[in-house]
């Protein structure tokens, strides 16, 4: 199972499409596309652009038509469990939040946005991978614009965050 993340695209369909199209004339299949919010319409957008592929998306903080709806979502994808939320909600840009999340959920991968800065952590406690994709549009961190792929098959799981030329 192939799965694209991004976050933080903030009206920029255009380089998210792009993407999407490169990653399935090498890949061939794209199997979901996660949008971690800022902005919900873009991820409406991907959805009627691909129909193919099922968006799942959390609303962000300049949502302002999604307040307090959409925020938080768990789901199971490959026989991994997923929790997904933008992260102003939860102060991501501190680990000890979304540790504390991993501890009381227990999902395999926490993936967050918000920050415009890719992370890659994982918490040993409870087996979870912790994961911001960065922001495709404007990256906080100095590495530069990002968005995460993952690749389910079987039980092992490959997790890759991306930098965008």
């Amino acid at each position: 199972m192939k799965i694209l993340v991004f976050s933080d695209s903030h009206n920029r369909c255009d380089i998210m499409t792009g993407i999407i199209e490169e990653f399935k004339s090498k890949n061939g299949a794209l199997d979901y596309i996660i949008h971690l919010g800022d902005l919900v319409r873009d991820a409406k957008y991907l959805a009627e652009k691909f129909p193919d592929i099922p968006v799942l998306y959390v609303a962000g903080n300049s949502d302002f038509a999604f307040a307090g709806k959409d925020l938080e979502k768990e789901f199971e994808l490959g026989g991994k469990n997923f929790f997904i939320l933008h992260g102003h909600t939860r102060n991501a840009y501190f680990l000890d939040s979304l540790t504390a999340v991993a501890e009381q959920k227990k999902p395999d991968v926490i993936l967050h946005g918000h920050t415009h800065i890719p992370r890659e952590e994982y918490h040993a406690k409870t087996k979870t991978h912790i994961i911001c994709p960065g922001s495709i549009t404007s990256d906080r961190s100095g590495a530069g614009r990002s968005y995460c792929a993952i690749d389910i098959t079987g039980d092992s799981m490959g997790i890759k965050v991306i930098l965008v030329n």
